[in-house]
């Protein structure tokens, strides 16, 4: 039986399925990026905690982001960017 044109004597092709893909070195990320981060979530947390303290209520009432739920809006606002600067950290 004749043999196939596409078989050559020592040139073997590796098949796609055998061969890994090349290996990716992601570069590292800044370092304030975990600062800002951290920063973020911890300052999202205080936020929404001075925003619904009790005795803090009537003095916080007249400031701009503590408008009614402001302080919860914007403190989630904060936890949220904290959050995409830590997911983006390596």
């Amino acid at each position: 039986m004749p043999q196939s044109k596409h078989r050559r004597k020592g040139h073997n092709r590796p098949r796609a399925y055998q061969t890994a893909p090349p290996a990716k070195n992601p570069t590292p990320s800044a370092p304030w990026v975990p600062a800002v981060g951290v920063g973020l979530l911890v300052a999202g947390v205080l936020v929404i905690l001075l925003a619904y303290l009790p005795f803090l209520q009537d003095l916080l009432a007249s400031a701009p982001p503590f408008y009614g739920n402001w302080g919860l809006v914007v403190g989630f606002v904060m936890l949220l960017a904290g959050f995409v600067f830590l997911t983006r950290w390596r």
